[in-house]
């Protein structure tokens, strides 16, 4: 039988044998959409529909793992109440927010990739959609960031971040060897985002799409090379 540092040094090369070890362990059912791709070295999914408990097996897996190119996790969770809605429908609505909505999760997705992407040799595309990232979060994941050795094409698309995010991830990739394209569309950005694209263009060759919005102007989509 092997131990757990066997079975960990493994599951660092084999995300779904570590998954359905992790899952048996807490007595859960592995998912098939998590599943899905990960034969092609890809872990792409709805955060969404995954209840609170499905998080901890992919966490786990994710923080030790090594093998997987792709990595992309998606949010499209919108509150449809306006602030004149009585508090009953309030109430009754947040217990469908999703668990990857909360401050909680996204931390936690955040420290996961913050070690996947500092120990991952192969990690080339990293796509983290509609998540409600807060500054903390941010703070984690741009210490993996900066670390990567492979990561490729960074997207953060609907990502609220606003300026003083991508502030924050432009200087974690600025002196990246490997990052060729990266993704802020719809990111709550404004002048002031494009200007710090354009300091890490100067430095790298980048090809990337930043979505910009002010109320006197609509999205502006730019694209260099």
């Amino acid at each position: 039988m092997l131990d757990t540092v066997q079975i960990r040094r493994r599951g660092a090369q084999d995300f779904e044998a570590y998954y359905d070890y992790a899952c048996a362990m807490q007595d859960s059912v592995p998912l098939p959409a998590v599943k899905a791709n990960l034969s092609q070295g890809m872990l792409d999914f709805n955060g969404d529909r995954l209840k609170l408990t499905d998080w901890t097996p992919i966490l786990n897996s994710l923080t030790i793992n090594k093998q997987l190119q792709h990595v992309a996790v998606r949010s499209c969770y919108q509150s449809g109440l306006g602030i004149g809605e009585p508090e009953r429908y309030r109430a009754g609505n947040r217990k469908k927010i999703p668990a990857i909505r909360s401050k909680e999760m996204t931390f936690k997705l955040c420290k996961a990739l913050r070690e996947c992407l500092t120990a991952s040799p192969n990690l080339k595309t990293l796509q983290l959609h509609g998540l409600p990232f807060r500054e903390r979060d941010l703070i984690t994941l741009t210490k993996g960031l900066a670390k990567s050795v492979s990561l490729e094409n960074l997207s953060l698309a609907h990502c609220p971040i606003a300026d003083e995010g991508l502030e924050a991830i432009c200087q974690s990739v600025k002196y990246s060897p490997s990052i060729k394209t990266v993704d802020f569309t719809g990111c709550n950005l404004t002048w002031r985002g494009a200007e710090h694209m354009a300091n890490i263009i100067k430095v790298l060759d980048l090809c990337y799409e930043l979505g910009l919005t002010k109320p006197s102007f609509a999205n502006i989509y730019l694209y260099t090379r």
